[in-house]
């Protein structure tokens, strides 16, 4: 038999590839005080000490039996992230690692580290420990840091999820397994408002991203900015209510010249009025009421927009000053070998997000928020005076103020109202939205390199900042002069802009061609269906669908972007693959049709995916003002 330190070196080695600090912490734990005894089945079962009475960590007669009732609730079909808590001696965990199929995740939460070293020390869980597909954590498993960790999987999790519950953890641990349990629920609601998001957006991204596809592929990007402004403070500014009680700070010339001001697109009005000129202005709202943020300005030479390509392009057509564009991988899959190499700054949930990733891309330390209620402090949902009032000016009268505007803003999604404890203690109101955008500021912060200080002086806490009023981080942090940043061109290098036209030409020739084969193979697909069990006919039903496939394989680039704009369909296709993958049947012929009708799904959507991209790529040659050399010809 191993001995114990052996086992535990290899459990903990294990666990260092994925949970490298948790290990650690595991090794310096002194080991619960377990009695270890062998079940009649052969396996070692152990009791612990709770609350005066010997409490068994498993059966006493089977252990893996036990295992088995445990996790049957589990549909691998239906259950694509699976929540444990309590991991007892890890017989129920190792099982379902076991049946842990390439598009699940599993999730196990043990508050009890010393727990988590006795049973390390005995019994071997290296199958399981360091999987890429397995998290393990202990009580200091925040919701910022797992929502970190789940993000990735966020596609996967939507797609279903279950919870188990170790019994006997369940005694020992109960209010921390009810903690977590909200936790879960909380993440999730991260994870379906992200996912969902992006089904719904995903056409409107891709028409966005290609109607300012110029600006991408012959402006100017971010690249001058990386470092640019490293170890200097920055201010980002937000329209949250709370800034009208720090923001005239900046007013001061002495002040403003010490600091790297970047601004939301909702309060770059709001600052102007008082005289601040931030250094950036950041966007990328999808909606054409964007536009409204930056009507009536004056020509702002100094003021660098910083937008992401699936802003709306009004927003970049009325801008009056220097713009900047951040990486886009899709605009780079779309450019192929014209992409221009880009340092990448990640994308925003929300321009406040982006404002936050633009300071650290600049270097910028510390980074101070302000307007960052992500609540709605006083009954407000805006700063008074942002340009969304401008937008509800018409609307207003004695009868109707903004005030009243504001709090109908608030009440209109009351049932995912919440309430919530601000950072003075007192009762607001929040919702799901603004949770949604808290926890991934918490998930941004805990890895930021930099200090982040949360200066709004109200709102929601905010994990993995210092709390300070703007005024003392101004005196503690802007004390020299911030660096000139350079300001960017304003021309189109027109070059890029031919070639562009030219490739584009040909993504349309290749969808016109992916349609024509996906429209080709469907009734290959239907016909197959109903001659399943005529082996000559399946057969050379078989060789045209692969004829069809190859020819569709020599446009794989186009067909990847197509892919992407078609997020729905491709949804769908991993949920039906999911569930293929786990369903036992001895009937090959039932299990080969319903392949065939997710074959046929899958297919009609990529037709009415291809017409989205024939519609939105024809839009974006127009607005590239220049043709296709081909056309060129042809005219001539």
């Amino acid at each position: 038999m191993a001995k114990p330190t052996d086992i535990l070196c290899a459990n903990l080695d294990h666990l260092r590839r994925t949970e490298p600090e948790l290990a650690e912490r595991i090794a310096g734990a002194e080991p619960a005080p377990l009695q270890w005894t062998t079940a009649k089945t052969g396996e070692a079962c152990a009791t612990i000490e709770h609350d005066g009475r010997m409490l068994s960590l498993c059966s006493r007669y089977d252990s893996m039996a036990e295992a088995e009732k445990l996790i049957s609730t589990i549909d691998h079909g239906k259950h694509a992230g699976i929540f444990t808590l309590g991991m007892g001696l890890g017989y129920h965990i190792a099982k379902v690692a076991q049946t842990l199929s390439d598009t699940s995740i599993l999730v196990v939460y043990e508050p009890n580290l010393s727990l988590l070293r006795a049973v390390f020390e005995r019994i071997d869980h290296t199958a399981w420990l360091g999987r890429h597909d397995v998290i393990l954590g202990d009580d200091q498993l925040e919701r910022s840091a797992l929502t970190a960790r789940l993000e990735k999987f966020g596609g996967i999790v939507t797609q279903g999820t279950v919870l188990i519950t170790h019994p006997p953890s369940r005694q020992m641990n109960g209010e921390k397994f009810a903690a977590f349990g909200q936790t879960v629920a909380d993440v999730m609601a991260f994870c379906r408002t992200t996912v969902a998001t992006t089904l719904v957006n995903m056409a409107r991204t891709v028409r966005n991203l290609s109607m300012n596809l110029s600006h991408y592929v012959a402006g100017a990007n971010t690249n001058e900015l990386y470092r640019a402004a490293e170890g200097y403070p920055a201010v980002c500014v937000g329209a949250g209510p709370s800034l009208a009680r720090n923001v005239d700070l900046l007013t001061d010339p002495d002040v403003r010249r010490n600091v790297i001001v970047i601004s939301a697109q909702t309060t770059l009005k709001p600052l102007l009025d008082r005289g601040i000129r931030p250094d950036f202005v950041t966007a990328l709202d999808y909606h054409e009421i964007s536009r409204r943020f930056y009507e009536g300005l004056p020509e702002l030479p100094d003021v660098t927009l910083v937008a992401e390509g699936k802003a709306h392009e009004s927003v970049l057509d009325h801008y009056p000053g220097p713009m900047r564009v951040i990486q886009s991988k899709f605009l780079d899959r779309l450019l192929g070998e014209l992409a221009r190499p880009i340092v990448p700054i990640q994308a925003g949930a929300t321009v406040a997000h982006l404002s936050s990733y633009l300071a650290q891309h600049l270097g910028c330390n510390p980074i101070m928020l302000i307007g960052q209620d992500l609540g709605f402090s006083d009954g407000l949902y805006y700063c008074p005076g942002t340009a969304i009032h401008d937008v509800w000016a018409p609307e207003l009268n004695q009868f109707n103020t903004v005030e009243m505007m504001e709090w109908q803003r608030i009440v209109r999604h009351r049932g995912a109202l919440e309430r919530a404890t601000d950072i003075h203690g007192r009762t607001i109101f929040t919702d799901e939205q603004m949770l949604t955008y808290l926890k991934q500021f918490e998930r941004d912060f805990l890895k930021a390199p930099q200090t982040v200080i949360d200066a709004t002086e109200g709102g929601m806490p905010i994990e993995h900042t210092r709390r300070m009023t703007l005024a003392d981080a101004l005196a503690q942090h802007a004390t020299r002069a911030a660096p000139n940043l350079p300001l960017p061109l304003r021309q189109l290098d027109p070059q890029r802009l031919q070639m562009t036209a030219d490739l584009l030409a040909q993504r349309l020739d290749d969808v016109a061609e992916l349609r024509r084969l996906a429209a080709d193979t469907v009734p290959l697909l239907k016909r197959l269906s109903a001659n399943q069990r005529d082996k000559k006919k399946a057969e050379k039903l078989h060789r045209e669908i692969e004829h069809n496939k190859a020819l569709a394989d020599r446009r794989g680039e186009t067909f990847e972007l197509i892919n992407q704009l078609n997020s729905i369909g491709t949804f769908k296709r991993a949920r039906a693959d999911r569930a293929l993958g786990n369903t036992v049947s001895d009937d090959t012929i039932e299990h080969q049709r319903r392949v065939i009708e997710r074959d046929i799904d899958n297919l009609e959507w990529m037709i009415q995916a291809c017409d989205e991209a024939r519609d939105i790529f024809r839009q974006a040659l127009e607005r590239l003002g220049v043709k296709p050399r081909k056309e060129q010809r042809a005219v001539a």
